[in-house]
């Protein structure tokens, strides 16, 4: 049974119903069935409202989402292309034995590792500002 006192804690949809049955009987209802009507006619209202907000905070964080994917991908494809374009300028420095294009490629290697990770980091605190962002709009 729907009343004053536990009327938040039932389901938006059986909320619904009753605030149907009491606007249905509106010319004959008590004073407590008109408080009921009015508190469950406000609180849908507020659920409503805060579903909306909700939808405004996963649109900004899907945005957020692609570019966190965008810089994990551009990463994975920086690291590749650095360990690919370095192992290359290796076995070539090996075949005609010239140290200084093999040690040129070593270091590509690396700068390629430290480059991909620097943009996956980047993505990581991008995640994780968006993260604390949503938690403080939900706060308020």
């Amino acid at each position: 049974m729907i009343n004053l006192i536990n009327y938040k804690n039932h389901s938006r949809s059986d909320l619904f119903i009753k605030f149907q049955e009491l606007n249905d009987g509106f010319k004959t209802l008590s004073k407590e069935d008109l408080k009921l009507r009015d508190s469950i006619y406000m609180y849908l209202n507020l659920i409503d409202s805060e579903e909306l907000n909700q939808n405004d905070i996963n649109d900004i964080s899907t945005s957020s989402t692609s570019i966190e994917d965008t810089l994990y991908t551009l990463g994975n494809i920086v690291s590749v292309l650095g360990i690919v374009a370095g192992l290359s300028l290796i076995i070539f420095a090996i075949s005609n034995e010239l140290t200084f294009i093999a040690v040129w490629g070593f270091a590509g290697i690396l700068s390629a590792l430290i480059s991909g990770y620097v943009l996956k980091g980047l993505s990581k605190i991008i995640s994780l500002l968006s993260s604390l962002q949503n938690t403080n709009s939900k706060e308020q």
